[in-house]
């Protein structure tokens, strides 16, 4: 031996995804190990400039194969298996340390998985990487291939390293699922004796492509036929089963399998979130609190159990939250929003519950003074909720307020264009979207139409209906068009003849331009008003526009009494939507 760790990877056409590993491990092991199984990229060229031990190997559709290959090459005490799109995180000296000073063989590590590019929610499941480089530790299976070790007691648990999985495109995920279930079906005529595992993982598979009929077959034959001592997978399958059954909508199924499991797995924090969340679709919300209660008080769980981050505080303190909320329990409800963001200031969903119960308290300017002190406008994120959810409390100032919070430079969007517009900023807003336009497409739907609008308030009727003009010559946007072109029409004294085929969408676009007004704030309220009876008046002489006004009307004033409710009779515990207060609070504002 002539180190501690070696990294062993096997690669094919990694060449985005390698050198970000690679600088990720370089500082931490002894020697980089890297097998190729047939790139036509630089993935060979980028692994060489890492390290000497780079080696072709002829692909036999056996991971294990090609895994042990690379484990074959490495001269180090220690083994680090890695692939090209993970990342490792861990201080060198800590790894070391923890490697030196153990009787252990293995260790069972954390990785997580990202639910979605960009995205900060991920998994986390224990996956045996880190283990001594002896003869008797090679992979086996063909496929989702494991270190196969008998002695269970020379295996430890560690909460380091970390091992990142980085999320890859739609298309790359695809192909690998097909070629995974491919590989598992055939493994499974070969293996019916390890049929439990192989129907766990097709259950991954169809779970993934949204093909939830078939996964819960899969998972149900996994589930009844592992006993408890495989921990993982029989917990994994448990809460897969539940996960098919709410998206197949078959909630009293999935909360049995919740009851019955968590008297197996007392303490598995994920199973309790899990049974909360579907005693909220089944509409139980005394005992669903009790649930998300139980999951924040035991905490994370042990990592041999597959773990969603945040079950065990902010997404649990969320639902607790929003459970109160519905019993009309409102201050016990904004405690655990604030829960919620004190252990998560990155997620949203606790801003929106917290805002609609502060808001029958308290005024929009005294909202956003208490927002920004707890520091909830400090992310992007946080000033993109709020900024909406002032828009949708007819305070577009405010609005504009909250995404001029930016540490750092302003960041010109539709979104900001909007709100400056409604606000009565038309010169403003309309020098944003023409800077907009300037650097993304011409053809950009919301900005033509934002503006458009912007040149109506203006009451440059002339320079709007050339502008509309412009816009239809593009197809899927001439129902826009349309509806713009009469609106003018209208403003001018005179109607445009609307084609039937369009209307719909004319509807619904009118619909929107009318709620917006209505949503409006300044001096320039006379246009806004002006323009929200236009749309009303043409949607008066459509068939369909009159529906669409009538249901319009009937939510906003459900809206009124329900946030009346919340406001005087919270104690009787009304159920209410948080659309429809939202969209009613521009009454009580004004």
């Amino acid at each position: 031996m002539t180190g501690l760790i070696s990294i062993a990877m096997i690669v094919k056409n990694e060449e985005d995804m390698l050198r970000a590993c690679l600088d990720s491990v370089k500082a931490v092991v002894n020697e980089i190990v890297i097998v190729d199984t047939g790139s036509s990229d630089k993935t060979m060229e980028i692994a060489k400039s890492y390290t000497d031990k780079v080696y072709s190997y002829s692909w036999q559709g056996d991971f294990s194969a090609a895994r042990n290959f690379a484990i074959d090459q490495c001269n180090c005490e220690w083994i680090l298996s890695l692939d090209a799109d993970e990342r490792l995180a861990v201080r060198p000296e800590s790894l070391r340390e923890l490697i030196t000073s153990t009787t252990k063989e293995a260790f069972i590590v954390p990785l997580k998985n990202y639910c979605g590019p960009g995205c900060s929610d991920y998994n986390i499941i224990g996956v045996l990487r880190l283990f001594r480089n002896l003869p008797c530790y090679r992979f086996i299976g063909k496929i989702h291939e494991q270190i196969g070790i008998a002695n269970q007691e020379v295996v430890g648990h560690s909460d380091f390293p970390v091992i990142s999985h980085s999320y890859i495109n739609t298309r790359r995920r695809q192909d690998k699922r097909r070629r995974n279930m491919s590989m598992l079906t055939e493994q499974l005529k070969h293996e019916p004796e390890n049929e439990a595992f192989i129907k766990y993982y097709l259950g991954c598979e169809w779970l993934g492509l949204g093909r939830y009929q078939q996964a819960y077959a899969c998972f149900r034959c996994a589930y009844e036929q592992l006993d408890k001592s495989h921990i993982f997978f029989r917990s994994s399958a448990v809460r897969s089963l539940v996960a098919c059954l709410k998206s197949m909508g078959r909630f009293v199924e999935a909360l049995a399998i919740c009851m019955r499991e968590a008297a197996v797995y007392p303490e598995y924090t994920d199973l309790f979130f899990d049974g909360g969340v579907v005693l909220e679709q089944l509409g139980e919300y005394e005992v669903a609190l009790r649930w998300f209660k139980a999951a924040v008080d035991l905490g994370a769980p042990l990592i041999v159990y597959q773990h969603s981050n945040g079950t065990e505080d902010f997404l649990a303190q969320y639902h607790v939250g929003h459970c109160c909320q519905i019993l009309g329990k409102c201050e016990e409800a904004a405690e655990w929003y604030e829960k919620a963001l004190e252990a998560n200031k990155n997620s949203i969903y606790p801003l929106y519950g917290l805002f609609m119960v502060l808001v029958t308290k308290k005024s929009c300017e005294e909202l956003l003074i208490t927002f920004t002190e707890q520091g909830y406008v400090s992310s992007y994120e946080g000033r993109q909720v709020l900024a909406a959810l002032f828009f949708a409390s007819s305070r577009p100032d405010l609005a504009v307020k909250v995404c001029s919070q930016a540490e750092r430079q302003i960041i010109p969007s539709s979104d900001l264009a909007k709100y400056l517009l409604y606000s009565g900023h038309f010169k403003q807003a309309l020098k944003m979207i023409e800077a907009l336009q300037a650097r993304q497409e011409r053809n950009n739907a919301v900005l033509m139409k934002l503006e458009i609008i912007c040149y109506i308030f203006l009451r440059d009727l002339g320079v709007a209906k050339e502008k509309c003009l412009t816009m239809w010559r593009y197809e899927p946007l001439r129902a826009d068009a349309m509806a713009l072109l009469a609106l003018i029409k209208r403003l001018g004294g005179s109607r445009l003849a609307i084609s039937k085929k369009y209307e719909p969408v004319l509807v619904d676009s009118l619909l929107r331009i009318m709620a917006d007004c209505m949503r409006s704030y300044g001096e320039n309220s006379g246009i806004f008003i002006q323009v929200a009876k236009c749309c009303e008046g043409i949607m008066s002489d459509l068939e369909q526009g009159s529906k669409a006004l009538l249901d319009f009307w009937q939510s906003e004033i459900k809206g009124i009494e329900m946030l009346l409710d919340v406001r005087y009779k919270s104690v009787r515990g009304h159920m209410y939507g948080k659309r429809m207060v939202v969209d009613s609070l521009s009454y009580c504002e004004k």
